[in-house]
């Protein structure tokens, strides 16, 4: 446990010395800079470079930062520039409805919500900003993965079929109901509250979803589609726009 943990510090230490005035850095120059043995440092430089976060240039023997560090950061940036763009269009539907709404990211197949605007009710709905949750069975999921492309959303689907909740059929039928209609239903009866979602999309495609939560004593599933949807799919056009997409 002790030398993994090592390695990973040193594999951090590493991508960390890199800085935008970086010409790249030798064994020796990494080895000097951070104090620690060439041969200790050897394995690890490799293993990041065969994952792509370095690069080692052959005829100058010295390693840079590989394209998959870009994959590091993303994501949470991606989520804090659309929690500002998003905010204003969140808290607009929110007055309007009086209704809890929250916005959530796809990130490593799983829904990260990344802003909320909520509204005090008879129970608590608990999720917060950053929570994770599965894709496949929530409102919010559903509407991103009906428009993944068909690659990424076979590869979801194969990663449940020894879930035993997981029914493809239905599923791939749900999918397809959210195409059709615009947004997606989820009803949790138990905990007492009423989920629906929207797309939104960017010009790179389905960018993230918000989603409206409301108390099953205070409104239908019908009125949840007829009042209420159409609000949430407007909200999410506009979001859409902002983020450059166009039909």
């Amino acid at each position: 446990m002790k030398s993994s943990k090592s390695s990973l510090v040193r594999g951090l230490l590493v991508l960390e010395s890199f800085t935008p005035e970086t010409k790249g850095y030798s064994l020796a120059e990494l080895s000097k800079s951070l104090g620690v043995p060439k041969s200790s440092l050897h394995r690890v430089v490799k293993e990041l470079a065969d994952m792509n976060y370095l690069r080692y240039e052959e005829q100058s023997k010295r390693y840079h930062l590989g394209t998959r560090v870009l994959s590091l950061g993303f994501s949470v940036l991606q989520g804090m520039e659309l929690r500002e763009i998003a905010r204003p269009y969140l808290e607009r539907l929110s007055r309007e409805c009086n209704k809890t709404v929250n916005l959530a990211i796809f990130d490593r197949d799983e829904m990260v919500y990344v802003e909320r605007i909520r509204v005090p009710g008879i129970r608590t709905y608990n999720i917060s900003v950053g929570a994770r949750m599965s894709p496949w069975n929530t409102a919010v999921g559903k509407v991103v993965l009906a428009h993944l492309p068909e690659e990424k959303l076979n590869e979801i689907v194969r990663k449940q079929r020894t879930n035993p909740e997981f029914n493809i059929k239905e599923f791939m039928n749900s999918l397809d109901d959210v195409r059709k209609d615009g947004f997606a239903l989820h009803q949790e009866f138990k905990r007492g509250f009423l989920a629906v979602a929207v797309p939104v999309f960017s010009d790179k495609g389905v960018a993230c979803a918000i989603n409206m939560i409301a108390e099953i004593e205070d409104v239908s599933v019908d009125g949840l589609q007829e009042e209420y949807a159409p609000k949430l799919m407007a909200v999410g056009w506009e979001l859409s726009s902002a983020l450059g997409y166009r039909k």
